[in-house]
């Protein structure tokens, strides 16, 4: 067990060794962060963390005239702001607190990786996946006070839970990334298909098992938001003002219009944040759809609830219709890990080059967090 641990303070080391660097060199963002964070910290809560905090200190907001018009803090669950809330109650620093569990969550999800792929592939493959999520440079993520850690930790946790059998902390587990963010209730998804895959005996309570815990923690959240401000579905009309269309309909509605304002923007020679934001989400989009067709070959198709698992992950933001924070999102389609973990592996000398490589644009897309139009 090693491995997970080695792997985990070696990326974290780099991801925040860079955060704290770039944060004292080159100052607060232009955008400005809440008064919570640390300037030493600043890079590692900006963007979303200051939703989380507003609705730590403050609560989800009263004032829906506007809600998909305007930002507004009713877009975000409440996993980490209640974390971030609780340690306020305690007098802890709440981005502190955030980034520590954050941190600590990632480490889980190491933990779990390493043990999901020892159960199908034994040690070595273990040890080669767990390196390669560590320094996946999009899991850079996982350090920030964001959501990724704790959503990336339930859905491997759950899954491993799930293989092992014990379904019940596997729904606890899954329950875990459904309220981090709003695309974690998927986890469920592959605890139902691993459920379906396996002896009918038990199949409806493997099933109610994985599945009641999401259903009623993300129900309860969502009708007090009935009660307390008017409709359930707030949480999902909010997405709007960040770009995103309806499920299934954005891509059509929305999506040519992103691609169209890109494109004014390179033609024209602006290249903002928004443009490098946009140009870094497609080039995960690219690197997640080739590794989903060598999981697809891997796994057999369809027929895994790998591989269906991991289409869905990547199809559910896409069909709203904006990559925006696509590269982040992706994330959650962990089983993308194993064939990456295979290609780097292939050949002699390739492992080398890709740690090299995994660095360089760690560190560069943690210098992209300071890039924020005023």
């Amino acid at each position: 067990m090693r491995a997970p641990l080695r792997a985990w303070l070696a990326s974290r080391a780099l991801v925040i060794g860079a955060a704290i660097v770039f944060s004292v060199l080159l100052g607060i963002p232009a955008r400005g962060v809440d008064p919570y964070v640390p300037d030493w910290l600043s890079l590692l809560g900006g963007w979303d963390t200051t939703w989380y905090l507003d609705v730590a200190r403050h609560g989800y907001a009263h004032d829906m005239g506007q809600v998909g018009e305007v930002y507004t803090n009713l877009a975000f669950f409440p996993l980490m702001p209640g974390i971030m809330a609780a340690a306020a109650g305690i007098a802890v620093n709440p981005l502190v607190a955030a980034v520590v569990v954050a941190n600590l969550a990632f480490l889980g999800a190491l933990w779990a990786m390493w043990g999901l792929t020892r159960g199908r592939e034994g040690g070595v493959a273990a040890d080669h996946a767990v390196w390669t999520l560590a320094l996946l440079p999009a899991a850079l993520y996982c350090s920030l006070a964001y959501t990724e850690g704790l959503a990336l930790a339930g859905a491997i946790g759950a899954a491993l839970a799930a293989v092992r059998d014990r379904w019940a902390l596997a729904g606890l587990l899954a329950a875990v990334a459904a309220l981090s963010r709003p695309t974690g209730g998927i986890v469920v998804l592959l605890l139902v298909l691993l459920a379906v895959r396996e002896p009918a005996p038990g199949r409806w309570r493997r099933i109610a098992l994985a599945a009641a815990p999401s259903v009623l923690a993300v129900g309860a959240f969502l009708g007090w938001m009935a009660a307390a401000r008017g409709s359930a579905l707030l949480p999902f009309e909010a997405q709007r003002a960040w770009d995103r269309g309806q499920l299934g309909i954005g891509l059509v509605t929305d999506m040519p219009r992103e691609v169209a304002a890109g494109w004014d923007l390179v033609r024209d020679g602006h290249f903002t944040a928004a443009w490098t934001a946009t140009a870094r989400d497609l080039a995960f989009l690219v690197l997640y759809a080739w590794l989903l067709v060598r999981l697809w070959r891997r796994e057999g198709g369809l027929r895994s609830p790998w591989v269906a698992y991991s289409a869905a992950v990547l199809a559910i933001p896409l069909s709203s219709g904006t990559i925006q924070s696509f590269a982040r999102l992706g994330l959650l389609a962990f089983p993308l890990v194993w064939p990456l973990a295979d290609w780097v592996h292939e050949r002699p000398g390739r492992p080398r080059a890709a740690v090299a490589a995994a660095v360089l644009l760690i560190v560069l897309l943690v210098a992209q967090l300071e890039i924020r139009s005023p």
